[in-house]
């Protein structure tokens, strides 16, 4: 499992920074931003070290709203642990 910080360089030969990583349906999804502009990102499945970018308009629907969800919770535990 890619854990969040993580810098790879892809195939592109541009460098992401893993934004988020969490199970859904028993794999595990990645959220990739670029570190070059912050403007290019993936959302990828990981699974025996490969990374396979998400396609399926209604995966990525769900996926997005589990990352937000996911983000958001990690902000409030690290609003909660600063105060």
């Amino acid at each position: 499992m890619l854990e969040q910080g993580e810098l790879l360089n892809l195939s592109n030969n541009k460098e992401y920074v893993v934004v988020s990583s969490i199970m859904y349906q028993e794999a595990n999804y990645v959220y990739l931003l670029d570190t070059d502009t912050y403007k290019d990102y993936k959302l990828c499945k990981y699974e025996n070290d490969v990374l396979k970018k998400v396609e399926d308009e209604e995966l990525l629907k769900t996926l997005i709203t589990k990352f937000n969800s996911d983000l958001k919770d990690n902000l409030a535990k690290i609003i909660a642990e600063n105060q």
